[in-house]
């Protein structure tokens, strides 16, 4: 191979290579929409329209900071989001706000979110109730859910 050749080669091997990156850094901002729904549940995907909701109905907050690339994420997903009992607290309980740490690195570092998974339960008004940092088996998770509940003195909704 001629050092023409070598270096045209090197530059279309960079050129596919920036291509690349830019096409995975736009997939990466795009707008999901108002909701991503998690295991069986709906999440708001904005920390405003989330609270906003959470002021008016009178509802503590949870707020749950993932990625599409966490493999606890994509477990604690699949096993407590998608666990009946946990379903039902969440849902009944809590307005739920999912933060993408990668899309929305501003909110996870305005929280001092460093990993993920990470959950933060807030009043209705903002105060933070608990957190709870990296994955929990589902029965850690409700045994940590029904302690939240206790202690921010929220009656569950049957």
């Amino acid at each position: 191979m001629t050092p023409a050749n070598k270096l045209i080669s090197i530059i279309i091997l960079g050129l596919t290579l920036f291509l690349i990156a830019n096409w995975w850094q736009n997939s990466l901002s795009k707008n999901e929409g108002d909701f991503i729904k998690l295991g069986g549940l709906s999440f708001y995907t904005s920390i405003d329209k989330g609270t906003e909701y959470a002021k008016n109905y009178s509802k503590p907050v949870f707020l749950y900071f993932r990625s599409e690339t966490c493999d606890w994420c994509i477990k604690f997903e699949e096993e407590s989001l998608s666990d009946k009992k946990v379903m039902d607290i969440l849902d009944k309980n809590f307005i739920l706000i999912s933060i993408d740490i990668f899309k929305q690195k501003n909110v996870a570092s305005n929280l001092n979110v460093r990993s993920n998974p990470y959950m933060i339960f807030f009043t209705k008004d903002g105060e933070e109730i608990s957190r709870i940092p990296g994955y929990l088996p589902t029965d850690e998770f409700l045994i940590k859910l029904n302690e939240t509940l206790e202690n921010a003195k929220i009656s569950q909704i049957s």
